[in-house]
């Protein structure tokens, strides 16, 4: 089975599609993944310049595509989202690829932004059939009721490698229809930040205050951000390891959200 995950910064941080292709293996799946993700790229913008997205859905021999639209910097209105998502669903169907479309998460600092996902994504698979996961569904169960869990990266935005696992174990539900409990607590962490690095960003754009476009504070707070946010570029220093205990959760949660138990 070959999966195409396309995508944002929300799909390829900490090597999401890696840890669902390690999910498929630990279960004796033998499946091969590819990814298309973008910095804040929109299913408009992927569409539009379509030259490796048809490629891909034509000649690439794939049996899904995971899609996960932007969600957050920026977030696409509803009536785009839907316009855009169908065309890539039409795309992949017409080709032999069954689409998946991945329920993006609310911001940590505004929760109530989840509703409009819903709303959004449950009427895309309503006029489409669209299978859905449940990335934020257990990203709202956890933030409301498991607070010890971290799904979120510094920026409240992206994922955690706790986040990310959450991603591929509901892609994984979604495709297979199969529990995800008992599986590794194994992730994989691509941009580690201590807490006094991102204080230091978080100082930087403050600094733009009341003067958002000024080029040299601009240049002054991306330059603090590039100095303190690169990748990880070896497997195995990306490998990070899960508490147990909340790896378990995480995949009671997932199958309670996929699997109705």
């Amino acid at each position: 089975m070959k999966v195409l995950f396309i995508g944002n910064s929300h799909t390829y941080y900490n090597d999401m599609p890696q840890i669902f292709a390690d999910i498929c293996k630990e279960r004796g799946k033998d499946v091969e993944v590819a990814m298309q993700a973008h910095p804040g790229v929109t299913y408009g913008w992927h569409y539009g310049q379509k030259t490796e997205l048809r490629f891909a859905l034509m000649h690439g021999g794939f049996d899904y595509v995971v899609m996960q639209q932007a969600a957050h910097s920026p977030c696409p209105a509803k009536e785009e989202t839907l316009a855009d998502g169908k065309k890539i669903i039409e795309m992949a169907r017409a080709n032999g690829v069954t689409p998946i479309q991945t329920m993006p998460w609310a911001e940590k600092r505004d929760p109530d932004h989840q509703k409009g996902m819903y709303d959004i994504y449950n009427t895309l698979a309503e006029e489409t059939g669209v299978k859905l996961t449940v990335t934020g569904n257990v990203f709202e169960d956890v933030f409301y009721n498991y607070p010890e869990i971290n799904l979120y990266w510094r920026d409240g935005e992206h994922a955690s490698p706790y986040g990310s696992y959450v991603i591929a174990m509901a892609a994984y539900a979604a495709i297979f229809g199969e529990s995800v409990k008992g599986l590794k607590p194994e992730s994989y962490e691509t941009f580690p930040v201590t807490e006094e690095s991102w204080s230091e960003i978080r100082e930087a754009f403050a600094a733009l205050g009341t003067n958002p476009n000024d080029p040299e504070l601009q240049a002054a707070a991306m330059a603090k951000y590039k100095e303190n946010v690169f990748s990880v570029d070896s497997k195995e220093e990306a490998k990070y390891m899960l508490d147990p205990e909340k790896a378990a959760k995480l995949q009671e949660l997932v199958d309670k959200w996929a699997l109705g138990k």
